[in-house]
Parts: structure tokens; sequence; C-alpha cells
């Protein structure tokens, strides 16, 4: 009942695999995912955004089996994806990219607080969030006294999401209590006074309060702001998590009741929006393979779920996770690039398609032309600026050119496991610590 195809399972399967030494190729899927999506691509756009739309709709759960959904089963789907007897620390909280490199060096696993429950609906009208809202109303009640722990976020963004809400609602759930899959495996798996982090990201977005524990978000972080969403005259009375990245406090207080209990020490990273993790990640990645005597001087451009740590550090690239392929993701990277010391010779650029050229999306050419102008060389990853953003194939492609990016002599890296102390040192708030 959770999506596949989406930032919390994809950087859960990714951070599992990259602590097993795994790659991250085809978003996890199987190679019959891949030939299909190639043989998509040959279809012509309209027919390409149907089947996109269609399969989003297909992953969605019926309204009436939302009663079923049980979240203290999916914590315990979620902890299953981590075998291994102790880990040296453990990531807990907001989804974010750029802190699935920072798990996978440290050999540390990820529990998030948020996933996304699907609902499907083929009658949503990307242009009708007031219905939307009546829908989400009306079915959401089984699904909230069913798990008493969790906060509702119905999140409805016509502009990125037009194809896939097409055909389905966007419930995201995020936990207010560590429950007790997540308890036991801290309890079972985590080291003697190893340290939980927690990715508290403090995004906000204005909301509507539709009963207690469920609130209706209208638009997301992107290429626009909240207040240039149509909101067909619903009006916020609130600003909540924002629904896909922000971190809920209710679930910290729980963290430092389990911790106090256990003798484990806790980091909160305090950062105001997904992209600001990303730059401190790339300084400490980069200081990582330095250390090691390995040149890191090629910068990988990740977009959403394009992404893989196993192969971007067999590659012997630095990686810099954005949100999207809008304009605060080209910001992040061209700021990024503006201060780094010694300036890098090449940037590799992933862009995500998601199907639609929505509001704020930054076209392939202008990414190579705004990135070429602070390094020797950018080039595209895996893109083809034809087809895209209705690139399906990309998903597919991101991988196999990074596979192929055979690192030259010297640039070949085995650093070993990062050190926490090291990875703390270069993340924001790391001195917010308690006992």
């Amino acid at each position: 009942m959770i999506a596949g195809f989406d930032s919390a399972s994809a950087m859960l399967e990714a951070t599992a695999r990259g602590l097993r030494g795994q790659p991250f190729d085809r978003l996890g899927r199987s190679r019959g995912f891949a030939a299909l999506l190639h043989a998509a691509g040959l279809l012509p756009r309209p027919l390409r955004q149907r089947l996109y739309a269609a399969a989003g709709g297909w992953e969605g759960v019926p309204p009436e089996r939302l009663g079923e959904v049980d979240a203290e089963a999916i914590a315990g789907w979620v902890v299953e994806h981590y075998p291994r007897p102790r880990y040296p620390a453990v990531l807990l909280g907001a989804s974010n990219g750029a802190a699935v490199h920072v798990a996978a060096a440290l050999g540390a696993p990820w529990l998030p607080q948020t996933v996304l429950i699907p609902v499907r609906w083929p009658g949503n009208s990307p242009d009708r969030p007031d219905l939307a809202a009546e829908f989400g109303a009306s079915v959401a009640p089984a699904l909230l006294e069913r798990n008493p722990d969790i906060v509702l976020h119905h999140m409805h963004d016509a502009n990125q999401d037009q194809l896939m809400i097409q055909r389905m609602a966007y419930f995201r759930i995020k936990r207010r209590r560590l429950g007790t899959a997540y308890e036991r495996f801290l309890l079972d798996r985590l080291a003697p006074n190893a340290p939980i982090i927690v990715l508290a990201d403090r995004s906000r977005w204005p909301v509507t309060t539709v009963a207690e524990r469920h609130v209706y978000q209208i638009g997301a972080q992107g290429g626009l702001d909240a207040e240039d969403y149509d909101r067909c005259g619903l009006s916020p009375d609130a600003a909540a998590a924002e629904a896909e990245w922000g971190f809920d406090d209710d679930l910290l207080a729980d963290v430092h009741r389990f911790a106090a209990e256990h003798g484990h020490p806790v980091h909160v990273l305090d950062y105001p929006a997904p992209q600001a993790l990303s730059a401190p990640v790339a300084r400490l990645y980069r200081t990582w393979l330095a250390d090691a005597g390995t040149r890191a001087d090629r910068l990988l451009v990740e977009s959403f779920l394009l992404l893989d740590p196993i192969r971007t550090l067999q590659a012997g690239c630095v990686p810099l996770w954005t949100i999207f392929p809008v304009r605060s993701a080209l910001d992040t990277a061209r700021g990024y690039l503006a201060t780094a010391d010694p300036a890098y010779a090449t940037a590799h650029i992933g862009l995500f398609p998601h199907g639609v050229r929505s509001q704020g999306l930054v076209p392939p050419q202008h990414w190579i032309e705004r990135v070429g102008e602070l390094v020797d060389s950018a080039e595209l990853l895996g893109v083809d600026p034809d087809r895209y953003p209705a690139d399906f194939a990309a998903l597919v492609r991101y991988g196999q050119a990074l596979r192929a990016m055979s690192p030259a002599p010297g640039r070949r890296p085995e650093p070993g496991r990062m050190r926490v102390t090291m990875a703390l040192a270069f993340l924001p708030a790391a001195d917010r610590t308690t006992e």
C-alpha cells in the first residue's frame, strides 16, 4: 500500500542497497521495467504521458481499503531492509537525497518519518483542488481511526504532479511516535552509545485543517511558491510541516524519550529546506575523498530519485543532490560551484523526468549553459533533451551512464567507512546534542 515511485520508498531502497554495497540501478526495479521504459520512449509524447499517469494510478490503494492500512506494519517493512546485526549510527526523519549518501558512507540505516499512500481516484482533476479536498475528507476517517499515531497530509500539486494526480490522491502520513517496530530495531541493531541523527527539515507550507490529525496542502515545494497556486476558494488556516519533505516535531519528543531511556546521544540536524543539506554534504564527501588521496574534481548534480551512492563513489564523483529540475535546484548547483575551492573540472547533470513542462522547470540546455559557466565542461547524464521532460527512459539511462563513467587513474576512491564524527562536523546544527 506504499508508493514505490516516491521519495521515501525509493530513498529507503537506495540507502539499503548502499549499505550492502549494491548499486541503485533502474530505481531498484527489474530489467523488465527498464525494457518497458525504453520501448515507451519510442511512442509519441501524449501517449507516453498517458501511460505514465496510468502507471501511477495502478499503484493506488482503493479508497475502501484505507482502513486496512497499518502504519506499524509499514514500519516493520521499513526495518526489514536492514539485516545487519549492529550499526554505528542511525539516521531518522525527513526524506533527503543528500542524506542517502551520508547514510551509505557511514554504513548507517535511515528510517523515514513520512511515507506516501497513493489513493486510487480516476476522477481527480488537477485544476479542482476543492473537489480533491472533499474526496480526502470523505475517505480518510478509516485510515486515521486505524492509526492513532500518524498525521495525514493530503497533498494536491497541480503543477509538478499534474499527470500523476489525474488518477490518484496523494496521502502522506507522518509518524508522531517511534512505535514498536522502530523501537525494537533501535534496541536490537544500534550499537551501544551509537548516535541517533534526526533529519529535521523545517520546510513549512500553508494548509487547511480538515479534521484532527488531517490537513490539506495545495501545492508543494518545487517550481512555484505556495501563493502561486489556484486554491479554488479554499483558504489555509495554519502552517504545517511540508507534506513530502517537512519534519513533524512530535516524533522528536519521542526520540528524545527513547534515547534517554537507552543511553544514545541525539544529534538534531536543523535545516530550512531539503536542498540546504546538499552543499554541506558535497563538501563533506569531497573532503572524505580527498583525505583518501582521491582527486575529487568531478561533480554529479543529482535530481530527485536519480541518485546512486555506490555508482557515484565508484565513478569518483562528488554528489550534489537537488530536489527537482527547477530554478531553486539550479541556484543550489551554481551557489555551490561558485564557492567550491578548488574549482571542479566537470559537472554531470541528471534531470528527473516528471512528464510535463511545469512552471519553474529549467530546460536542459539552460542547465548546461548556466552550470557550464562555473566548470570546464558540463554535460547531461542520460537525458534526451529532445524528449525531456517526458523522457521517462532517462530513469534507466541515468544509471547506465553513471556505470559507464570509469574513473581515470587517481580518481578511483577507496576511502573506507566515513567516521560519524566527521559527518557531524560538516552537517548543520550538529552541535545540538542531548545525551
